[in-house]
């Protein structure tokens, strides 16, 4: 079985395909019931269908009605069935993280209360179908193995065969991608005993599995056999989707039986029902052309081909479009030049002749001077030639290490002229400390720079042997998940499946931290760079008894016989079109052995491949002069940048009056100077990543947040995903600051909610006219809301969000106003915000504290009343809600210039 099959066998599983009927006739119930609970439960079974139709963007707002009206009645079942919808709409769309995230809201929720239903079983199945689709050579095959088994047990305890089955055959899937045939054919046939014969899809899913099993086993009749009876069971759908799913799948395996006609013809079927859908599910679109023009490929029809990968590649996304361009090419290639073979081939063969003809003549020549003169002759020129060669290698081998050597000392001297000036800087005592500050950055950089250049000088060191280890006590894995985790964006770019399996050990070990930086990340690097698009790369990592074990795996091209023999060899390059130097493996081998660790490779060609290192890490293993003295000074900084601990955050601001700013990035330099550079104007405060500037959004409610996109723990996106849909920070302005400067990244960031968007290098003067305007925005519209008579939260609210917040504070006025014992704190409690957050947000939008907002309201209150009411104006703070007439007096006349009276009279 084939693992990108996976995600149809989910879809044939879990949906059956309804009739518009059945969503006319939920439409019309629901109009009809009264009651939350009973309408949620119709949106559920709405959205399901929705679901059957392909109608996602109805699905989705249905299912997330259904999930508002199941959280306002706290029904679980209601919260589970729409979480469960949501995360199938994730899932047709290839949305696999989002998909998981809701998927196990849905276990959450039924497990805390202990709910056993079959909303339960899908949950867990669909989580095990979706890892199996990504990580299927993974070490992860347990995991999957794990939620496949918690569906069975699910399935069983339900007493539910239909499930059951379906379960067996995952697991079957399972033993036959372990190459367990025996076992996977057993699971299968046991399913079979579960299976009704009336159930053409649990059958159809069934003869699927076993025709791929047949294939594997090159059983072609029996895979042929199961095949076709998968497709009569399902050729004659009266659904569009179906029938298009059918046809997609049997062109596929007919593909695999390598009967590429008939492949072809129902993959066009197919192509020609998607479509005509409403959704278009580019994913099958894609692949069924793929397929084709593979076919066509086989069968030498390299102009059809070419046709139908350009059709292809109109359904990919651009990334895929751009990685298909070098096969686009290679065929159009083949299609210009295959007229023209039979005349290079008789080129070759005239050349050939010729060669030959000379070659006679010369051996005729030569046969005249006798046996023993040519074959001295003969000995003598291969020794010379010999010599000369090795002797050409060893010049080339040196001129090599020449150049990389006399380059980095070239790189040096700029270096030097760039760090004497901030060396002297620094050591001027007059400077303030906010341009010793920046001047620190600049050192440290030059210093990481001549590091850099350092590097390259390695290899001429190791050729000396001068190179020597510094070893010191420290957290190896962590130094390795940093590294790590710094590639995830390069793969993500280049569509690669990235996967950091890092033990989490808090043990500090003994190594060479430049050594293991060094190795990590050009092992890491090859491996992306040898990694087709949607390709995997596989990083594993962790320590046992006093050794470091660290593993790169990576699918693609593999390497052959004689790469494996050569790979570690000095310029070496198993491709003359590989771009590179071919010394980082060869730095990388005598880097593990300077450190007493041995390193290996093993490889499939067109499968994986998979470098293993391992290091010794205790302080046995090492000699007295390899380790760092901590009073050396290359252990110790310097001029060291204050530390950015959450300590920082806490400070109390000298002068509330400024505004807030919140400052979210990892890189602790650009921290530093972003805070520098706002700190005289804004009350600034930093965070070194996603999740503490979320809770620090949360706690201290700033008027305006600047944050990194790419960062550890939580990325910009996501920080701004949640503090945009949270009532409480709704409002808050967001600029995110990235490094990615295409246009489909600046169009996430703004589509998730983001007010501004800059790149990076920034302008410093361009980021504050941002900040100040986005600052002077909300400032004007609270200055609008201070003219306004009444509370009008469409006029004044930011976002929808905070539409609904000031909707829900005029209900709350409206029933508490007049009351005189309303305060804050009774006010706060009635919107469900902590006094400090419903300060800061009121002060967001309106400009006026709370106290002063309450006040307001009901002077507003008092001047429509003495405007149209004939009440008495002695009477009108009582009212409203004042309990001293002379205070609600005082307050009217700096509210309106004038006493009620005169208020009244005015209006009157």
């Amino acid at each position: 079985m084939k693992y990108f099959f996976v995600p149809f066998l989910f879809f044939m599983s879990c949906f059956v395909i309804g009739q518009t009927r059945e969503i006319d006739s939920l439409i019309i119930e629901l109009k009809k019931v009264k009651g939350l609970e009973k309408k949620a439960l119709i949106e559920n079974k709405l959205a399901s269908a929705y679901i059957k139709e392909r109608k996602l963007q109805n699905a989705n707002e249905t299912a997330n009605n259904a999930l508002l009206k199941g959280i306002e009645i706290d029904n679980p079942t209601v919260i589970a069935d729409a979480y469960l919808n949501i995360a199938n709409i994730h899932y047709i769309n290839w949305e696999g993280p989002e998909a998981i995230k809701y998927y196990q809201k849905v276990d959450s929720v039924l497990s805390k209360n202990n709910i056993l239903n079959s909303t339960l079983y899908k949950s867990k199945s669909n989580i095990g179908n979706l890892i199996y689709r990504t990580d299927y050579d993974s070490l992860d095959l347990i995991k999957i193995k794990g939620y496949f088994n918690e569906s069975l047990d699910i399935a069983l305890a339900l007493k539910d065969t239909l499930q059951q089955s379906k379960m067996l055959i995952r697991l079957g899937d399972l033993h036959q991608n372990k190459v367990e045939y025996d076992s996977a054919i057993a699971m299968y046939k046991k399913a079979e005993k579960l299976i009704k014969k009336d159930d053409k899809e649990s059958l159809a899913d069934l003869y699927w599995a076993l025709a791929g099993v047949y294939f594997d086993l090159n059983d072609t009749l029996k895979a042929k056999n199961y095949t076709n009876k998968r497709y009569d069971l399902v050729k004659n759908s009266a659904n569009i989707n179906e029938r298009a799913s059918a046809n997609w799948v049997h062109g596929n395996l007919l593909f695999m039986a390598e009967d590429y006609k008939n492949a072809i013809k129902h993959h066009k079927i197919s192509i020609s029902l998607y479509e005509s859908l409403e959704y278009r599910n580019y994913g099958r679109l894609a692949g069924a052309g793929g397929r084709i023009y593979r076919a066509y490929e086989k069968l030498n029809d390299y102009k059809s081909a070419f046709n139908y990968l350009k059709k292809t590649m109109i359904y990919n996304d651009s990334a895929l479009a751009k990685s298909r361009n070098n096969k686009v090419e290679e065929l159009e290639t083949k299609y210009q030049t295959e007229k023209k073979e039979q005349e290079i081939t008789l080129l070759k063969s005239q050349k050939k002749l010729a060669e030959q003809q000379k070659k006679n003549q010369r051996n005729l020549f030569l046969g005249g001077l006798g046996v023993t003169t040519i074959a001295g002759l003969f000995l003598f020129i291969l020794y010379r030639n010999r010599q000369k060669t090795n002797t050409k290698l060893k010049e080339l081998d040196k001129i090599k290490s020449n150049f990389f050597a006399n380059i980095s000392h070239e790189f040096r001297t700029p270096l030097t002229l760039i760090a004497d000036p901030i060396n002297d800087t620094l050591n001027d005592d007059s400077i303030s400390d906010k341009k010793r500050q920046q001047f620190t950055v600049a050192q440290q950089n030059s210093e990481r720079l001549l590091s850099l250049v350092n590097q390259v000088l390695d290899l001429s060191k190791i050729d000396a042997g001068q190179l020597k280890l510094h070893i010191q006590n420290d957290n190896a894995l962590k130094l390795i998940s940093a590294l790590s985790a710094s590639f995830s964006y390069s793969a993500k770019q280049k569509g690669i499946s990235y996967l950091v399996n890092i033990e989490e050990k808090e043990e500090n070990v003994w190594f060479d931290k430049d050594a293991i930086e060094k190795i990590t990340i050009n092992l890491l690097s090859n491996a992306l760079k040898y990694t087709p698009e949607n390709g995997s790369v596989t990083c594993n990592a962790y320590t046992d008894n006093n050794r470091l074990f660290f593993e790169i795996k990576n699918t693609g091209k593999g390497l052959s016989s004689e790469d494996l023999n050569n790979i570690f060899e000095r310029f070496y390059q198993s491709n003359e079109q590989n771009q590179g130097t071919g010394i980082g493996l060869a730095l990388v081998k005598e880097l593990v052995e300077l450190h007493k660790g041995t390193i290996s490779v093993n490889s499939v060609p067109n499968a994986w491949t998979t470098f293993t290192v391992t290091l010794p890490v205790d302080k046995n293993s090492f000699k007295n002069e390899e380790f760092v003295s901590t009073t050396s000074t290359g252990a110790i900084r310097k001029t060291p940048i204050p530390s950015h601990s959450t300590n920082e955050n806490a400070e109390e601001f000298t002068d509330s009056e400024l505004p807030i700013l919140l400052i979210v990035e990892d890189n602790a330099d650009l921290r530093t100077l972003l805070k520098q550079t706002f700190d005289t104007r804004y009350n600034v405060m930093t965070a070194s990543n996603g999740k503490i500037g979320v809770e620090l959004a949360l706690e201290h409610i700033p008027d305006l947040i600047i944050s990194d996109i790419m960062m550890s723990e939580k990325d910009g996106i996501t920080l701004t995903k949640e503090l945009k849909t949270d009532e409480r920070t709704s409002h808050i302005p967001i600029i995110l600051l990235t490094a990615k400067a295409e246009v489909e990244s600046q169009f996430e960031g703004i589509n998730t909610g983001a007010d501004d968007y800059i790149t990076k290098p920034f302008d410093k003067k361009l980021l504050k006219l941002k900040v100040e305007k986005l600052i002077e925005s909300r400032k004007k519209l609270q200055l609008r809301y201070s003219q306004e008579v009444i509370l009008m939260p469409k006029d004044i609210a930011i976002t929808n969000l905070d539409e609904v917040f000031l909707e829900k504070v005029q209900v709350v006025l409206d029933q508490n106003l007049v009351e005189s014992s309303f305060n804050t704190e009774d006010f706060s409690k009635a919107v469900g915000l902590s006094r400090m957050q419903l300060h800061r947000k009121i002060k967001a939008l309106t400009g006026l504290s709370a106290s002063e907002f309450i006040r307001s309201q009901r002077l507003k209150l008092a001047a429509q009343l003495l405007k149209k009411s004939d009440i008495n104006i002695s009477q009108v703070g009582y009212t409203v809600g004042f309990n001293d007439h002379s205070y609600f007096t005082k307050c009217f006349k700096e509210a309106y210039n004038c006493t009620p009276t005169e208020y009244s009279k005015q209006h009157s």
